[in-house]
């Protein structure tokens, strides 16, 4: 069975740095004390894209072309906005090739397949991998704001080991979709899961949406019947609500009245000012190329959208709801059960830092939650 190094680690003494650096290494792709040693060079965007791309360098050189792929993929993460690379390409777009490229090295003798399903006028990618017999069903799994299928291999292979048929699909703004075919995000997120399973004729699904995906495989299970059992990993019962929960009522408030302002000069005095806290510009930067929006307003306006409020309602399928006790979004763990009142059962988790499970998507403990979903998973079934 495959595994997962345990244990969320002080590898940077920014929070986001630190939580990237982590989401990497809890993957078990990239060595623990090349994190430590390069976690005292990182100080800002510039010295993370030199830092990891040195570290790709390096993996390429050695014949590791997995942990290349895995520190391209980390150097591509924070290459933002219109920032070019030496040809006068975007370097968003430049290291999102060289990523894939490293991928398809590094995967290219394991045993998935990959096809490409035709929308409009692009395509939803998938990596699958099928049981010729004795299947013990589909497990349909999909990211959301960041992420990319070829991280999510070791969880395919994880489910394939446990008898399951699995899928990893990327849909509007994800991947290839956003990076290939130019399709920014919606929250229509049954428009991407319905032709995935149309094209391989699916029925009884489990769908697992991981991170953001937590709100778009909730949108999707309200309107796609063929979803029997969703996993909401992790719970984004309300996008903007948990952007601004760190701040004051006043500032809510006065915020909420200024977005029915877009142009109002003071809102290049705010993003400024939010420009001097790394995630709140990586949010935004990396928004503005998911959704297609220009600026803080509009991004703010956009991703009031993202929300479960008013379809958690319309979900009649097995819900698995989860959360980490130090995570932005866990403050609407509670809401998001309760508003599930149609729902055919409802059961949740949040995972706490003694378990090494307390950030976002549980980082830090892979190995636990994946053990945890796939538990519940057997049991619905």
């Amino acid at each position: 069975m495959k595994t997962f190094p345990v244990g969320y680690f002080n590898f940077n003494e920014n929070s986001i740095f630190n939580f990237q650096m982590n989401r990497w290494y809890s993957f078990g792709f990239i060595s623990y004390d090349e994190m430590i040693a390069a976690g005292k060079r990182i100080h800002n965007f510039e010295d993370w894209i030199k830092v990891f791309h040195d570290l790709a360098d390096q993996a390429q050189k050695n014949g590791n072309m997995l942990a290349c792929a895995t520190y391209l993929r980390a150097t591509q993460f924070f290459a933002l906005g219109d920032t070019r690379d030496e040809n006068g390409e975007l370097l968003t777009i430049s290291l999102y090739e060289k990523c894939m490229s490293a991928y398809e090295l590094a995967y290219k003798n394991e045993a998935f397949e990959y096809v490409r399903i035709p929308y409009e006028t692009g395509y939803f990618p998938v990596i699958y991998k099928k049981h010729k017999n004795n299947s013990r069903g589909s497990v349909v799994i999909h990211g959301g704001y960041d992420s990319f299928i070829q991280e999510f291999v070791p969880m395919l292979s994880y489910a394939y080991e446990r008898g399951f048929d699995v899928y990893l699909f990327e849909g509007f703004g994800q991947g290839e979709v956003l990076n290939r075919c130019g399709i920014k995000m919606t929250p229509d997120w049954e428009n991407c899961t319905s032709p995935v399973l149309d094209y391989f004729g699916l029925e009884n699904v489990t769908l697992i949406g991981i991170s953001l995906g937590g709100y778009l495989a909730a949108r999707a299970a309200a309107f796609e019947l063929r979803i029997k059992r969703v996993v909401l990993y992790d719970i984004i019962y309300d996008f903007y609500a948990s952007f601004m929960s760190k701040s004051t009522s006043l500032s809510r408030i006065f915020i909420d009245l200024l977005l029915k302002h877009e142009k109002c000069f003071l809102w290049s005095i705010i993003e400024k000012k939010a420009n001097q806290n790394y995630f709140a510009r990586w949010l935004l930067e990396h928004g503005c190329h998911v959704f297609g929006v220009q600026n803080l307003p509009q991004y703010l306006n956009h991703i009031k959208a993202y929300n479960t409020r008013d379809l958690s309602s319309k979900i009649r399928q097995d819900v698995l709801l989860l959360a980490g006790s130090e995570d932005i979004y866990t403050v609407f763990f509670d809401q998001q059960k309760r508003a599930l009142t149609s729902a055919k059962s409802v059961e949740g988790r949040i995972f706490t830092s003694e378990e090494s499970a307390s950030h976002h998507c549980q980082v830090g403990n892979i190995g636990l939650v994946l053990d945890y979903i796939f538990s519940w998973i057997e049991r619905k079934q």
